[in-house]
């Protein structure tokens, strides 16, 4: 891979994790389970997050954190 595609990468990983933390945030658990595994989840992907963030340059950061929001499915 070349350092564009790297970075690339890591820049959609990124805004990945920003899309299901607040997904998770936004979705209310039905039950124990549900509530658990979505606490777990939260957990995981915000660490995975921060490291991410910790790693890379200002720019990139800005371009995870700064991503416009995310196209529902259900809008029409």
């Amino acid at each position: 891979m070349t350092d564009a595609a790297v970075t690339d990468h890591v820049i959609n990983q990124g805004r990945a994790l920003v899309r299901a933390i607040e997904a998770l945030g936004e979705i209310e658990p039905t039950g124990w389970f549900e509530r658990a595994l979505s606490r777990l989840l939260l957990a995981a992907y915000q660490q995975r997050l921060h490291g991410i963030l910790s790693a890379v340059p200002g720019w990139v950061k800005a371009k995870i954190l700064d991503a416009p929001p995310a196209t529902r499915w259900t809008d029409n």
